[in-house]
């Protein structure tokens, strides 16, 4: 499995130019806008597997949404957090059963990082695929985002609170107007508040665009309020 993730962590290495392109960074943002629960590297992998790629899940989670990969889908790799279960015990280390008499197991991180796979829906078959997130009226979206800023305009808005979850995390301040713009874009497209909101590019060093791909996931996946996967 070590090696499946060195491949894998090797395609990042070898596509990181790509990112650091004007139209690589805008594709980027839309994935992120289409995808918001992956990570920035999840997000680039999947992009090197299917450009197309629109919204993914594994086996199991298609089922839970009514949805089966059909026969022969190749799956698409992603980099995820290896886990354990583990048998539940009571105080006095006995077994914890369920109400058919089967043990009850906790799952568990292990802090390694292992390879698993997902579908994108185009690769599925079932009922008519509806959002996974609703999207809201316009109006009340950009009211709330209003309401914790100083910005009438709807845009700037957006933009300013963007700015505000990036100076949470941190880091270095001179790709801050890149990352905004980028967050800010992702907002736009995935909940319509605003017209598109072109992505800002500026050229960096492969390390900065990278570090702030990563930032840019972060603060999209808690703004939308999804879990980040690796």
């Amino acid at each position: 499995m070590q090696e499946k993730v060195t491949a894998i962590v090797g395609v990042l290495d070898d596509t990181l130019d790509r990112l650091c392109t004007d139209d690589g960074w805008d594709d980027f943002v839309d994935a992120a806008a289409r995808m918001p629960r992956m990570s920035a590297n999840n997000l680039r992998l999947l992009q090197e597997q299917m450009p197309d790629v629109s919204d993914v899940a594994d086996f199991k989670q298609w089922k839970e949404r009514g949805r089966t990969p059909r026969k022969g889908a190749q799956g698409l790799l992603i980099l995820k957090q290896a886990k354990v279960k583990l048998p539940l015990t009571d105080p006095t280390g006995e077994p914890i059963l369920d109400a058919k008499g089967q043990q009850l197991y906790d799952e568990r991180a292990t802090g390694e990082t292992t390879v698993g796979t997902v579908f994108d829906i185009s690769q599925t078959d079932g009922p008519a695929h509806s959002p996974q997130m609703p999207f809201p009226d316009e109006r009340m979206f950009a009211a709330a985002f209003r309401a914790v800023t100083d910005e009438e305009d709807p845009e700037d808005a957006v933009t300013d609170v963007a700015r505000m979850r990036l100076d949470v995390l941190g880091g270095d301040d001179t790709n801050i107007e890149a990352e905004t713009h980028a967050v800010a874009a992702v907002i736009a497209r995935r909940w319509g508040v605003t017209e598109p909101i072109a992505p800002y590019w500026a050229d960096r060093s492969p390390a900065a665009v990278r570090a702030s791909s990563i930032r840019v996931s972060r603060v999209v996946s808690r703004l939308l309020g999804t879990p980040l996967l690796p």
